[in-house]
């Protein structure tokens, strides 16, 4: 009977497995071998330094033309001249006064990106350009000593399900199969697009007319249709602000409506408190009739001082009553 180890290719341990004809094979622990070796096979390259370096170059260049649009086509004849091709582009035709200008995205044939930067800078006048470098080599590497080790192992799996002596044996190694080509072809996808970044370079092209103001319109129909979206623009904000600021104008004209109105009430009344009381020192106002000197209340023809009290021993006066 055939034991088949499920992970017998990669990671676990030494596993036995049993051949048709009785014979146990470390089939597990040779893989584990065997993805050694490819590691080691392909990192010595490398450590004696003849390997060639794996280097992932990307570059900006920003053009002022004449005609944007042009200038696109001739970019991109460019681009297949030196074996590349255009990855992305944008064009804007500079409709209603906008300025007219153009975006690609490159790719050039690594070696040939000094002689892209060149061609490419004959277009017009060059504004600005930039380039960088990244060293992947490490991590190409490791990718195909992975990817080496991982065929080795689908390949040893093949084998085995030929010496299956059950269907469920059959099964599992089906199973452990389809499990290690899922990984070996992932590993295939990332090191084909590492690979491709490094021998297509990444270059992206930029350009644009020059105008009187940097970013501005180009003419006067341009400004005048700046300025008019302006003031729209202006006016909306202005309503904007208006819609956030009136319930709070709203709230503080009730709160000085109250508070003017309380002003107002409390100085009413104390004008009132100070019309009806006399100023120190201001005689009384005279009362139609009255005597001059009297005092007010007395009885006409009545004795000045003389009180309501009677004199001691006086009788009652006539028409008292008794």
């Amino acid at each position: 009977m055939l034991v088949l180890p499920l992970a017998a290719c990669g990671a676990s341990a030494g596993l036995p497995v049993r051949d048709a004809g009785g014979g146990a094979q470390q089939y597990a622990g040779d893989d584990m071998a065997v993805e050694s070796m490819a590691a080691t096979d392909s990192a010595a390259p490398m450590a004696d330094g003849t390997a060639d370096r794996s280097i992932i170059q990307t570059g900006d260049l920003s053009i002022t033309v004449t005609d944007p649009t042009a200038a696109a086509k001739r970019v991109a004849e460019i681009a297949a001249e030196l074996g590349g091709y255009v990855e992305s582009q944008k064009i804007d035709h500079g409709g209603d006064g906008a300025v007219a200008a153009a975006w690609l995205q490159l790719r050039v044939p690594a070696e040939r990106l000094d002689t892209a930067f060149a061609r490419l800078g004959e277009l017009g006048e060059v504004v600005s350009q930039s380039r960088s470098a990244s060293d992947v080599t490490a991590e190409h590497v490791d990718l195909q000593a992975r990817v080496a080790a991982l065929e080795t192992s689908v390949e040893r799996l093949t084998k085995l399900m030929g010496g299956a002596a059950s269907t469920s044996e059959l099964i599992e190694a089906e199973a452990a199969l389809s499990e290690r080509q899922q990984e070996l072809d992932g590993l295939r996808a990332q090191l084909k697009s590492l690979e491709g970044q490094v021998a297509q370079s990444s270059l992206g092209v930029s350009l644009h007319t020059r105008t009187a103001l940097p970013g501005g319109p180009v003419d006067f129909w341009g400004g005048l249709g700046a300025g008019w979206d302006s003031l729209i623009a202006a006016a909306a904000g202005g309503l904007v602000l208006l819609g956030i600021l009136l319930p709070w104008l709203i709230v503080l004209g009730v709160l000085a409506f109250a508070i003017v109105w309380i002003v107002r009430a409390s100085g009413r009344r104390k004008r009132a408190r100070l019309a009806a009381a006399p100023a120190p020192g201001q005689a009384p106002v005279p009362v139609p009739g009255a005597v001059p000197g009297a005092v007010p209340g007395a009885v006409p023809g009545a004795v000045p001082g003389a009180g309501a009290y009677p004199t001691p021993g006086a009788g009652p006066a006539p028409g008292d009553q008794v």
